[in-house]
């Protein structure tokens, strides 16, 4: 239901309706009390005539994520902004994105453009169970946006830290089930996320798991450039992400993240890096580190964690016919 509301009046902590001296009623916050980092927008920004913009939740390689209240839906929501680090600048009191450099221009350009089609298929297939679902993506200030739910709860990485840093490896499976089913039906329309870790899970109310940020998602049947920005997180991140010009990305770069995270899950322990393994791999089966479990479940995630691409399971359906969850 629209919000009929002043946007001068809404408190940006929680879209509650200030009083006349600027103090909220419900949360007890004041307005203006904080600003959000340069090279963020500010606050109370309307985006797309409808998005309302608050504070910032998260500043990456790939953009800018905002907490924002929906005035068209009156609810909270996420809005990322494309704002690769390095190739984009904003002056300070503006709103349109520029461009660093005038070498930048065909880069940005061509993963602005390749952001948008990305969000159009995520749109298509945004009813998936166990990903954030994309609500709405629009261009505006020379860049694009991604429009997600704003989930509530907490993410699998402090889940698991209020846990003594492990779960059962029953637990894990249930975990990691329906982002599993999900990342596969995602692979099928050729996008692969990239970024998959217990701080990129989110348990919703105790009751769903959702796959969230797709900043590093990519078109992985593109035969053009790379993304010049990426994420790399130690001990999720494959071989292939480091260097791209030797092997290729696909389905089985999430499976070695599923995989990162089911060891994680299990043990307690962050896999070693891809590129320290390369070195010298002394990766240990979790059985080597006392935890018990069926001997298929070890076997599936030792071999979705094996450096080279070819040697783990090829789709995300035969890591879960051999884990056994499908």
């Amino acid at each position: 239901m629209q919000d009929q509301r002043d946007i001068t009046t809404i408190c940006l902590d929680c879209f509650a309706t200030l009083e006349k001296s600027g103090v909220c009623p419900v949360c007890g916050s004041k307005d203006g009390e904080h600003t959000n980092p340069p090279p963020a927008l500010a606050k109370r920004e309307l985006l797309n005539n409808r998005y309302l913009l608050a504070s910032v939740l998260g500043m990456g390689g790939f953009g800018v994520t905002y907490l924002a209240y929906d005035m068209a839906e009156s609810k909270k929501v996420a809005v990322k902004e494309f704002f690769p680090k390095g190739y984009a600048v904003r002056e300070a009191g503006e709103t349109c994105v520029g461009i660093a450099t005038p070498e930048a221009i065909s880069s940005f350009n061509h993963w602005l453009k390749a952001f948008v089609e990305e969000a159009r298929i995520l749109l298509r297939i945004k009813s998936l169970h166990g990903v954030v679902k994309l609500e709405d993506f629009f261009q505006a200030n020379n860049t694009a946006y991604i429009v997600t739910d704003y989930l509530e709860g907490e993410s699998l990485r402090s889940y698991l830290t209020v846990r003594g840093h492990k779960i059962a490896w029953t637990e894990a499976l249930n975990v990691l089930r329906p982002i599993a089913e999900s990342l596969h039906i995602l692979h099928e329309s050729g996008v692969i996320h990239k970024d998959v870790s217990p701080e990129n899970i989110q348990i919703v109310q105790n009751k769903y798991v959702k796959l969230i940020d797709f900043g590093a998602a990519a078109l992985y049947k593109r035969t053009s450039e790379e993304k010049p920005f990426m994420v790399l997180k130690a001990g999720y991140s494959p071989i292939e992400l480091y260097k791209p010009l030797t092997y290729a990305q696909g389905p089985w770069t999430d499976v070695y993240q599923i995989g990162a995270t089911l060891f994680n899950c299990v043990t307690g322990y962050i896999p070693a890096g891809a590129t320290e393994r390369m070195e010298h791999d002394r990766l240990p089966k979790p059985s080597a580190l006392g935890i018990a479990m069926p001997e298929y479940v070890e076997n599936a995630i030792m071999k979705a964690l094996a450096l080279r691409p070819e040697d783990r399971q090829q789709t995300m359906l035969e890591l879960m016919q051999e884990l056994r969850i499908v």
